[in-house]
């Protein structure tokens, strides 16, 4: 099956599910991340959208929400269909990190906490790649976009969840024994990449762009465990084992564009 008709049925299962428990609620559908990004892998990616009402959902669609999920895993178990559910209206303004809507995760339905990617780069992302499945074309939305916060925004995630994410790696790798998902080096090795990418051009790139981009601009010692993360991107395949070396070096990337960014933020006063 060919990826678009992959995505499409997909993206119709899932339509078809919400519409009927809550008719005329999905004004708005649209492909982000990996798809619109021309780096879906069939039975490895998600499926990244954004859904628009008319309205913010009250807690009564919320709850149809939660349950018309809950049907689609049962139905179609992958891809995962994650995003956030906003109001038309949302768009048009800053994405407030504290706006309260309706998100999915992993297939799972939340509306308890904030959701990530209710942020500046989603917002560019959709209105500069984003694909149509439901609604205007992004041209036509009015999108609010802010070069300037969109590059601050990936700062600070680098300065908080990245620079995390590396400690926690960094220590895991102290057992010589320790062995590490496919997937976990993956985002590991590529993830940062894609926001040194943003924070200096101002542009959104997939992990496969932000591999290639990495091999481009990291030390030359550094571009090994990134050509082996492409490598295993390309061949799809979640079952691979990695072990303590290249996961210290995927560790050692992210640290190398966290200081990157942080040097280049101090210089221009961001």
């Amino acid at each position: 099956m060919r990826i678009e008709d992959e995505v499409s049925a997909a993206l119709g299962n899932y339509l078809e599910i919400v519409d009927e428990l809550l008719p005329g609620f999905v004004e708005g559908l649209y492909v982000v991340g990996s798809m619109a990004l021309s780096d879906w892998t069939p039975g490895i990616s998600d499926l990244d959208i954004v859904a628009v009402s008319g309205e913010p959902a009250t807690e009564d669609e919320a709850g149809s929400l939660r349950t018309a999920h809950a049907i689609l895993a049962e139905r179609q178990p992958r891809p995962f269909i994650d995003g956030p559910y906003l109001a038309w209206a949302d768009l048009t303004v800053a994405p407030a990190t504290g706006l309260h809507r309706p998100w999915s995760l992993d297939g799972v339905l939340h509306h308890d906490s904030e959701c990530f990617e209710i942020n500046p780069v989603t917002w560019f992302t959709l209105a500069t790649y984003g694909r149509t499945v439901r609604g205007p074309a992004p041209a036509k939305l009015a999108i609010w976009l802010s070069v300037e916060d969109r590059i601050r925004f990936v700062i600070d995630n680098l300065r908080t969840y990245w620079s995390d994410v590396a400690e926690g790696v960094t220590r895991a790798c102290l057992d010589p024994n320790a062995a590490f998902s496919s997937d976990s080096f993956q985002w590991c090795a590529l993830g940062a990449l894609r926001l040194h990418y943003t924070a200096f051009t101002g542009d959104v790139v997939s992990k496969r762009g932000a591999g290639e981009y990495g091999l481009e601009v990291l030390p030359e010692g550094l571009r090994p465990v990134v050509r082996h993360a492409l490598e295993l991107r390309a061949a799809a395949d979640d079952s691979a084992v990695v072990d303590v070396s290249m996961m210290a070096d995927a560790a050692a990337v992210i640290s190398w564009v966290t200081e990157e960014v942080e040097q280049a933020s101090t210089a221009t006063g961001r």
